[in-house]
């Protein structure tokens, strides 16, 4: 059996609350829902790998349209949707969307540095939101 190491611990706002925990998928710069999602497969159009499907989605926040909220929708009819969003940034238009697809949803205090450890350690990473406390570990 695989053991875990843990890498990270920091702290989360809950905007949508929920359980959170599972593989890491980052994108780290701001989204839009509308036009860079398909929610048909839970991937981004503009990427042939990267996919988030039942994964958690961290990016650092969204930028356009208020189609936003739909899109989010169809993930969840779709089943294509992610475990839960983690964010710098949120607006009403994610939260709106979040709320209606009951996706949780969280701002991650010192998200900066989350995501550098991110970057660094690269795969095989797993997260978990417990209250308000972020827990990243690297499976052995």
């Amino acid at each position: 059996m695989s053991e875990n190491s843990l890498v990270y611990r920091g702290s989360v706002k809950p905007i949508v609350p929920g359980p959170c925990s599972g593989e890491v998928v980052l994108v780290n710069g701001y989204i839009s829902f509308f036009g860079e999602i398909d929610p048909e497969r839970g991937c981004f159009i503009d990427s042939k790998n990267v996919c988030f499907h039942d994964k958690i989605l961290v990016f650092k926040g969204t930028r356009g349209s208020t189609v936003a909220p739909y899109v989010i929708y169809a993930l969840r009819r779709n089943n294509t949707a992610p475990r839960c969003i983690l964010v710098a940034e949120v607006e009403p238009m994610l939260i709106a969307g979040c709320v209606l697809a009951e996706i949780p949803l969280f701002t991650v205090e010192k998200y900066e540095e989350f995501v550098r450890l991110v970057k660094n350690t690269h795969s095989n990473l797993y997260l978990e939101v417990c209250g308000g406390v972020l827990l990243l570990y690297r499976r052995e």
